[in-house]
C-alpha cells in the first residue's frame, strides 16, 4: 500500500499530479491532504481518505461526509505537512509520494526537505521539474537515464556503501555536508545506491545532462 499526500503548494501545473496519480495508483492506496491539499486535490477530481491540519485554509470549505477529518489547533507544534506524515507512518506504507512540498513560503520548502531527508519509511517529492528521494538503506531509479542527480546529505554525514549507474561512482564514502555530491549524470537505465547510515536525499532533475 502507498499513500499520496497534497500539499497546498502549487509549483506544478494539476495536470502532472494528476497523471502520476492515475498511473501508479493501486485500489488499496490511501490519499491525505495536508490542510489547502484539500482543495488541490478536489480540484483533480479526487477525493482524499484524510484531511490533517489546522484547516486554516479551508475557512468555509465544506469538507464531504466520509473523509476523515484531523483538526489540529493553529498553535500547535508541528506542521501540516509533518501531520500528514505522522499519519502516514501509521499505515505502514512501501513509499508515500508527495504533491505540493516545493512550493509556497520558502520556509516552508526547506523544512519540508528536512522532514524528508529524516523520514524512517520512503518518501519522494513530485514536481514537473524536480524529483527529490530519501534513501532507507538502498533506493533503485529506473527510466532517468541521462538525468542530472545530485547527492545531498544531512547532520554529520552520510556513508554511501555503492552507487551503479551513475557516471561519477561512489564506494565505502562518507559524504559530509558539501557540495561533493552535486551534479552528477545517471549514465545507466537503473541508478542503485546503498547507505550504511546518516541522511541522503536524491535529487534528479527533468532536464538531461547539457
Amino acid at each position: 500500500m502507498r499513500v499520496y499526500i497534497f500539499l497546498h503548494g502549487k509549483r506544478s501545473e494539476g495536470k502532472f499530479y494528476r497523471m502520476h496519480y492515475d498511473l501508479t495508483r493501486r485500489e488499496a492506496d490511501v490519499v491525505i491532504c495536508a490542510n489547502g491539499g484539500y482543495e488541490t486535490a478536489l480540484s483533480l477530481g479526487i477525493e482524499p481518505h484524510m484531511v490533517v491540519g489546522d484547516l486554516d485554509s479551508l475557512q468555509g470549505a465544506e469538507i464531504s461526509q466520509g473523509i476523515k477529518v484531523l483538526r489540529h489547533p493553529p498553535e500547535k507544534d508541528h506542521s501540516d505537512f509533518e501531520l500528514a506524515l505522522m499519519e502516514a507512518v501509521k499505515l505502514r506504507p512501501e513509499r508515500v509520494f508527495v504533491y505540493g512540498a516545493l512550493g509556497g513560503r520558502k520556509d516552508h520548502e526547506i523544512i519540508n526537505v528536512n522532514l524528508l531527508a529524516h523520514a524512517a519509511f520512503p518518501v519522494v517529492f513530485l514536481e514537473e521539474e524536480v524529483e527529490i528521494y530519501n534513501v532507507i538503506r538502498e533506493l533503485e531509479i529506473a527510466g532517468k537515464k541521462g538525468r542530472i542527480c545530485s547527492l545531498v546529505t544531512f547532520g554529520e554525514g552520510c556513508y554511501v556503501e555503492t552507487t551503479e549507474g551513475f557516471r561519477y561512482p561512489l564506494k565505502d564514502e562518507v559524504l559530509l555536508p558539501s557540495s561533493r555530491g552535486l551534479s552528477n549524470v545517471i549514465d545507466g537505465d537503473r541508478a542503485y545506491i546503498r547507505v550504511k547510515q546518516g541522511a541522503l536525499l536524491v535529487i534528479v532533475t527533468s532536464h538531461p545532462e547539457g
